[in-house]
């Protein structure tokens, strides 16, 4: 179980998930090495023995990086068992990169959010009650 985040890079930036048109294609975001290389400017010592599979592991939880085996890449999915002090550096991310990051339980844009941090903190609280109720 975790908190899932789906990076892209869209045609432009959009606000609200609903604006996104039906014929809307996925820019490439950079060869592997290349979203490797951005990834780890803000999540330092991700272990990318599996060069397609990054895992984050740090004193405030883990994220795993699913980027496919695809050249270009045109995104890739974050499945995260954090604190909500990833979110920060997840959304610089998404800005510096000018990638987009929908927040799969909301279906927000997380750097458009007022909240961003909200969603996860909804997971954790869902988590704890389904660890509480085992």
């Amino acid at each position: 179980m975790s908190w899932d985040v789906s990076i892209q890079r869209l045609s432009q930036e959009y606000e609200k998930v609903e604006d996104i048109p039906q014929d809307e294609q996925c820019l490439p975001i950079g060869s592997i090495a290349e979203v490797q290389a951005a990834i780890a400017k803000y999540f330092p010592g991700t272990d990318w023995s599996d060069p397609t599979w990054g895992i984050y592991d740090s004193e405030i939880g883990s994220i795993e990086f699913n980027l496919g085996a695809e050249e270009p890449s045109n995104g890739f999915m974050m499945h995260i068992r954090a604190g909500v002090e990833v979110v920060a550096p997840l959304v610089g991310m998404c800005q510096a990169e000018e990638w987009q990051a929908i927040d799969c339980s909301s279906g927000e844009f997380l750097e458009r959010s007022a909240n961003p941090e909200s969603s996860l903190e909804q997971w954790h609280a869902y988590r704890d009650q389904i660890v509480r109720g085992a």
